[in-house]
C-alpha cells in the first residue's frame, strides 16, 4: 500500500489543479481566450490583487469555476496564504 502511495504522491503533485476548477487552461488557451475577447489580460486585473495582499508567484491559472472565467491566484495577507479568484471578464474579486 505505501508503495503504491509513493507512486502515487509525484503525479497527484504534477496534477496541481485546484480542487474547486472544472477546467484550468494552458497559458497558450489563456492567451488565445484574451485575444478572443472572452477573458481580460491578467495585467488588467493586478491592481486589484495587489490591493488585497502581496502575490505570491505569478504562475496565476486561467480556469472555468461553475461556468465562469476567473484566475486564481495565492496571495499573503496578514501573514497568510489566501486562494483569491478574479473574474476574468469583470476583474471582480470574488474570493
Amino acid at each position: 500500500m505505501f508503495r503504491s502511495l509513493a507512486l502515487a504522491l509525484p503525479l497527484i503533485a504534477a496534477l496541481d489543479v485546484p480542487a474547486m476548477a472544472d477546467q484550468c487552461y494552458s497559458p497558450a488557451e489563456a492567451r488565445a481566450m484574451v485575444q478572443q475577447g472572452q477573458a481580460q489580460p491578467l495585467s488588467s486585473v493586478l491592481r486589484q490583487i495587489r490591493a488585497i495582499g502581496q502575490i505570491v508567484s505569478t504562475d496565476a491559472m486561467l480556469c472555468d469555476v461553475g461556468g465562469r472565467l476567473v484566475y486564481l491566484i495565492d496571495v499573503i495577507q496578514n501573514g497568510n496564504v489566501i486562494h483569491v479568484q478574479v473574474d476574468a471578464t469583470s476583474g471582480q474579486i470574488t474570493y
